[in-house]
């Protein structure tokens, strides 16, 4: 009996050994982030991930980037809930309705996001909470006549217009030679009136372009033919002119001249681009700040490692995680 029982702690570590290996290899879930007082875990990512792609293709480095940005998100939830935020329900039903007026309508695009009610409902307070704590973190931002009358000087030449103008054309491919030897005749007179008459037959050797800029319609046809477009008088037929495959007859017919939007024009633009340039940067420094402050860690190498290896490079998160509860 004596020597029985001096093996019997052999035998429970090597059971409690084995019992752990097989955990490890075939039930352990790797962690993927910590966030606040959520622990994240592969399966809660497998769950969750067909309603961010909608089974679209995806690098890794996507699917990367979609965890960082929903850690991120329960950061902010977790800060939420500290600060006291609560969304009304009648807010979460306002935005339901936008699926549709009716339960069918909304049961009916929630399918074809191959979503529930319960995701929507969760997706939409999740949102609303978000935006409450930006709008907390950010309220005291300002943007002065100054900031914006200072902007304007700055970046006048991005406020500059350039001239613009509306333009039809006729093509001919170069072994066509029958259009080719009507529309060398072509007059501005009779431009319309041969569109018109040609119709459907003119499909895809005419059409126009509607208050297009000279650098866009060099996209187009070409800068030779763009630039002879825009240094023709109006309702002047000019061609023919090649660019590629293709022989081009081109008659402007309106033109918006070139000029600079005035700051009363552009202020409301302009203060909007201030405002969201400083809400970003004082947004983007508190958020850093929480991830300093509070318990936040994520593991996108995760994503790849198999359970065994996971199990124990999860091991130290594990262990501080035991003597910190409220993580």
């Amino acid at each position: 009996m004596k020597p029985r029982k001096k093996w019997l702690p052999l035998y429970a570590a090597f059971l409690s050994l084995t019992a752990m290996l097989i955990y490890a290899m075939a039930v352990y879930q790797p962690l993927l982030f910590i966030a606040g007082d959520q622990i994240f875990r592969k399966d809660d990512w497998e769950r969750i991930k067909p309603l961010y792609f909608q089974g679209r293709p995806h690098t890794p480095e996507e699917e990367e980037r979609l965890l960082e940005q929903r850690s991120l998100e329960e950061l902010v939830l977790y800060k939420g809930r500290h600060m006291g935020v609560q969304i009304d329900q009648r807010f979460i039903d306002e935005h339901m309705k936008q699926l549709g007026s009716t339960k069918e309508e909304r049961e009916q695009a929630l399918r074809q996001m191959n979503m529930t009610e319960a995701d929507s409902v969760t997706n939409i307070r999740r949102a609303l909470i978000g935006f409450e704590v930006k709008r907390r973190v950010t309220g005291e931002i300002t943007v002065t006549e100054e900031e914006v009358n200072s902007y304007y000087r700055d970046h006048l030449e991005s406020f500059r217009i350039p001239e613009l103008r509306t333009i039809y054309y006729v093509r001919a491919g170069q072994d066509d030679k029958p259009w080719m030897d009507k529309l060398k005749t072509i007059t501005a007179e009779r431009f319309p009136s041969l569109l018109k008459e040609y119709g459907s037959d003119l499909e895809g050797r005419a059409g126009f372009y509607e208050w297009v800029s000279q650098s866009e319609l060099s996209a187009n046809v070409g800068e030779a033919a763009a630039d002879a477009v825009f240094r023709s008088p109006v309702k002047q037929v000019v061609g023919p002119v090649v660019y590629e495959q293709w022989t081009y007859w081109f008659l402007p017919v309106e033109t918006m001249p070139a000029k600079t939007q005035s700051l009363a024009e552009v202020r409301g633009k302009i203060y909007r681009a201030l405002y969201l340039e400083k809400e970003s940067a004082v947004y983007g420094k508190w958020l850093e700040e929480q991830k300093r402050a509070n318990p936040y860690r994520v593991f996108p190498e995760n994503l790849k490692k198999n359970r065994f290896w996971a199990f124990w490079s999860d091991l130290p998160v594990r262990l501080q995680l035991f003597f910190q509860p409220h993580a």
